[in-house]
């Protein structure tokens, strides 16, 4: 067992933990159980899964790549890996703390093409890394779907 690269492991999967606590801070707004009575969304519970998949994927396809190389060589991959961890933790600050449904789909959009990036950079380092990044990929168009179909719920409800 080659100890340096399983040590690289811990602060990756602490970081990820941290992504996730971070998307489950705010407190869900009166108005969701409205907008969640009229869309078709996600459960709580079918979200959560999302999400943790989503970090734990992430996190091994970057630790894949980092595990042999030093920070420095695989600068642009940690960049990808930092920017999915903050977008996908910044949702929830988006839509129930600041409680703005458009703002938390741009985020959504920018997740996908983010997770994209991600993707094409692990691609480039270690293959099965990449190709991990697919169904996060997959996943993040159909959040992003149910993002705009609940920005649409929630304006014809303020303007009804």
């Amino acid at each position: 067992m080659d100890t340096p690269k399983y040590e690289k492991l811990f602060p990756v999967l602490l970081f990820s933990i941290g992504a996730f606590g971070l998307n489950n801070l705010f407190q869900i707004p009166d108005w969701y159980d409205e907008v969640q009575a009229n869309a078709w969304t996600f459960s709580f519970q079918q979200v959560d899964v999302a999400e943790i998949i989503l970090y734990a994927t992430t996190s091994f396809a970057f630790w894949l790549v980092w595990k042999s190389r030093s920070l420095h060589e695989v600068f642009w991959p940690a960049f990808a890996y930092v920017g999915v961890m903050l977008f996908s933790s910044s949702w929830s600050l988006l839509f129930f703390g600041m409680q703005s449904p458009l703002a938390a789909f741009v985020n959504m959009v920018v997740l996908t093409l983010t997770i994209g990036i991600a993707a094409l950079q692990f691609h480039r380092y270690h293959k099965a890394a990449g190709w991990l990044m697919a169904p996060c990929f997959l996943g993040a168009v159909v959040f992003a779907f149910n993002n705009f179909h609940l920005y649409q719920v929630y304006t014809q409800i303020v303007n009804a």
